[in-house]
C-alpha cells in the first residue's frame, strides 16, 4: 500500500489563483479548498440538509483581510457544475454563505479565455489573454473585499 502526493489544485484553479492574487494587495489572504465549517458556524435553526451538507461542502477560493476575517468566496465553476446535482450543491452553498452574510461570486472560462465573474446581481467578463476588460474584474474582487475590510472597521470603532 502507497499513499501518493498530489497537487491541490489544477491547472484552471491555479490560472484563477494567479488571477485573483492580482487583484488583491498585502493585506487580503487567498486560502484555496477551504472547507464551509472552518469559517462558518451553525445556527440550530438551519434546515437539517443544509447542516448535513455544510460539513462536507469545500470552497475553491476563499479571500480574508489581515485578521482572517472572511471577505469574499470565489468559486471557479466548469462544465462539471451545469448538472442538476452539482446546481443543487452550489444553490446548498451559496444558501450557507448568504446566511453568513459572506459575498460570493462565481467564476468561469467560456470561448478562449474570456473569464466571467458573476454574482445574482452583476458579472463582469474580461479576456485573460488580452487584458481586455481585466481592470473591470479586479475592481470587482476589490470592492468586495473593501466593503468587507470597511464594516469591520466600523465594528471596531463603536
Amino acid at each position: 500500500m502507497s499513499v501518493k502526493v498530489r497537487r491541490l489544485v489544477n491547472a484552471y484553479e491555479e490560472r484563477m489563483l494567479e488571477f485573483l492574487q492580482t487583484c488583491v494587495d498585502d493585506s487580503y489572504k487567498i486560502h484555496t479548498q477551504v472547507s464551509v465549517c472552518q469559517f462558518c458556524e451553525l445556527d440550530d435553526s438551519i434546515d437539517w440538509e443544509l447542516k448535513r451538507f455544510f460539513f462536507s461542502s469545500n470552497v475553491d477560493a476563499l479571500i480574508t483581510n489581515h485578521d482572517y476575517k472572511p471577505c469574499l468566496v470565489v468559486d471557479f465553476q466548469s462544465s462539471y457544475h451545469d448538472s442538476d446535482e452539482a446546481k443543487e450543491r452550489d444553490r446548498k452553498k451559496a444558501t450557507i454563505l448568504a446566511l453568513a452574510e459572506i459575498p460570493l461570486l462565481y467564476s468561469r472560462l467560456k470561448d478562449f479565455g474570456l473569464l466571467h465573474l458573476y454574482s445574482q446581481s452583476e458579472e463582469v467578463v474580461c479576456n485573460l489573454f488580452t487584458g481586455n476588460r481585466r481592470e473591470n474584474a479586479q475592481a470587482l474582487i476589490r470592492k468586495y473585499c473593501e466593503q468587507s475590510f470597511s464594516s469591520d472597521v466600523g465594528l471596531t470603532a463603536c
